[in-house]
Parts: C-alpha cells; structure tokens; sequence
C-alpha cells in the first residue's frame, strides 16, 4: 500500500518557467502563455525565426494583395497566401517559445499580418518578445552573478 502512494506523489521542479500575461498599450489582456525565457536555446531560436520571417512571408509576396493596390482581400489566392504565411508563423512562433499554443495567444484576436502603423502586427509582436528575453535574461545574469559572488566569498573564507 505505501508503494502506491510513492508512485503518485509528484516531483515538483521549479523549471524557470513563467506565466506571461500580454497586453495591448491599453492594458488590456489580450492572451497569455507559459513559457521558459532564459532557457539559453530561446536565443538560438529567435534569431532562427528573425533569419526565416523573410521565407515565412514569401507566400504574401507571392500575390498582390491590398497592399499594393492592386489585389483585392477578397481574392481567394490572397486568402489562401495569407493561410500559409499565418502556418508558417504560428509554427515558427510555437517553437520560439517552446509552448504549443503561444502563437494563438499573440495573435487570437488580431491577424498576424494586420498592418500597424506601417509594419505587420507579428513584427511589433516579435520585437516585444526579443525585448522580454532580453529583459529576462539581463535579470537572471544579475541574480546568477550575484549568487556566484555569494560562494566565491564563502570559498576563499575557509
């Protein structure tokens, strides 16, 4: 019987991981995920995503759409670039941030390639987030540091 009970207790790991509430300039929750964002391999990742934001958007340079003028939103040739070019983001957004889902969070309520203020929604999106790692990570660097300091003291007291 006590071997049961030891087969569902659960290890509990703090793992790094963060709930990460996104707001728009309003303050208003717009989504959320979860993920690690000093996990060393979200750098390699984002700049993977920054490399390929190009190839992930060549589906929309593909057609003319109501960008340039000369396309109609309605066509279904555009609709059908814009399906393939939000595939290949959700996908590249999902891995950056190793949290299935994540890409919904962002852009649930608003199209991924919707213009603002002369770019792409996603490009303000991606920004945002290579600003939180960043933020994440120059926090951590200090707290690690400081950490190492702590036992170099101890150390060299003994």
């Amino acid at each position: 019987m006590a071997d049961n009970k030891i087969l569902n207790m659960a290890i509990t790991v703090d793992d790094g991981s963060r709930r990460v509430p996104i707001q728009n300039t309003s303050g208003e929750e717009i989504g959320a995920f979860t993920f690690h964002p000093t996990d060393i391999g979200i750098i390699q990742r984002y700049n993977a995503l920054a490399g390929e934001f190009d190839s992930i958007i060549e589906p929309l340079e593909a057609v003319e759409g109501p960008r340039d003028g000369a396309g109609d939103i309605s066509d279904p040739k555009y609709a059908e670039a814009l399906n393939e070019a939000g595939r290949r983001l959700y996908g590249a957004v999902d891995r950056l941030l190793g949290c299935e889902g994540a890409a919904d969070a962002f852009f649930g309520k608003m199209n991924p390639f919707s213009p603002v203020d002369g770019e792409f929604y996603c490009t303000r999106v991606l920004n945002a987030v290579g600003a939180y790692i960043n933020a994440a990570f120059d926090t951590e660097t200090v707290k690690f540091s400081d950490r190492a300091k702590k036992y170099a003291k101890k150390a060299t007291r003994k």
